[in-house]
């Protein structure tokens, strides 16, 4: 499989790196969108991503998978990637690159309100304090100071935007954390990625259409070989196999750190401000990442399965 190569073997250090390749992507983003559509931006990142995912997956020699699974993954893609990807970048420009990684932060909150309501999963009580811990910095992370290029009442409709991307990608995390422990992470990405990319097409050849001609220039391609590789192929590969090893609720909790990530790049490489009072922020969200994580949930069959499917990969 995949991860045979990779250095972090441990699920914990492999969704921490995944959550720093995705802090990552509104900074990288800001600053290598400009002139060039989010359709057809994410046309080619998806693109670039699968002519990398479709030879691993020959490479690896992956069991073959019915073709239901094959449909519902690439209908998982469509409905949660596509949506999320679009509103993301549409949403980024309008507000800055901090707003929208501090935005993120609501995704695990959302993934157990989800996870409650369609009983995909029962998290325990310590996982349900560490998420509201942590649901608690992200509030206070956003209401205690803004960037110096942060929200303003023009923001509104990116906040909009970017709060509809954030619920699809909550969607996506918990379906793909339930039904991705019986197949490989690279299986599971390459297909959910390729029915994303074929929700593209059409809205790509509608922006040509009825858009000006768009250049790619090399600011753009950058932004897309990141978008492609290290963000997609790497950053979805380690959060599955994460997904898988730890279920939604615990490997969803690490997504707070999405923000803090995001922040931290935009200071360092955009030169957006942050109010000293929102580093308070930071640190309850990692509180209720260690609290979560140190939890122990009694072992159940389905979980005792996961592991043992781990282990053989």
């Amino acid at each position: 499989m995949i991860e045979q190569p990779v250095h972090l073997h441990h699920p914990y250090l492999r969704l921490i790196g995944a959550m720093a390749l995705w802090g990552g992507v509104p900074v990288v983003m800001k600053a290598t969108l400009s002139g060039l559509d989010p359709a057809t931006f994410n046309f080619f990142r998806y693109l670039l991503a699968l002519t990398i995912l479709f030879p691993l997956l020959k490479y690896n020699r992956v069991p073959r998978i019915p073709a239901r699974v094959k449909v519902y993954l690439m209908l998982l893609g469509a409905c949660t990637l596509f949506p999320y990807s679009e509103l993301f970048l549409i949403g980024l420009e309008h507000i800055s690159a901090a707003t929208a990684g501090l935005l993120n932060g609501l995704t695990p909150v959302i993934v157990l309100l989800l996870g409650l309501l369609l009983r995909m999963e029962r998290p325990t009580w310590h996982i349900i304090i560490g998420m509201l811990v942590s649901y608690a910095g992200v509030y206070y992370f956003i209401s205690t100071g803004q960037p110096a290029t942060g929200t303003t009442h023009e923001d509104f409709y990116g906040i909009f935007l970017v709060s509809l991307a954030v619920i699809a990608f909550s969607v996506y995390s918990l379906s793909n954390s339930k039904h991705s422990r019986n197949y490989p992470s690279l299986v599971v990405t390459t297909y959910v990625f390729l029915g994303t990319f074929l929700a593209f097409i059409p809205a790509t050849i509608w922006d040509w259409w009825t858009q000006p001609a768009q250049h790619v220039g090399m600011a753009n391609m950058a932004g897309i070989i990141y978008m492609a590789v290290p963000a997609s192929v790497i950053g979805y590969l380690w959060f599955s196999h994460g997904a898988r090893a730890l279920g939604a609720y615990k490997s969803g909790l690490f997504l707070n750190l999405v923000p803090v990530f995001a922040v931290g790049f935009s200071i360092l490489f955009l030169q957006e401000r942050l109010a000293s009072r929102q580093w308070l922020g930071v640190l309850v969200i990692l509180a209720g990442i260690v609290w979560t994580s140190i939890a122990r949930s009694p072992p159940t069959a389905e979980n005792a399965e996961s592991t043992d499917e781990i282990k053989q990969s």
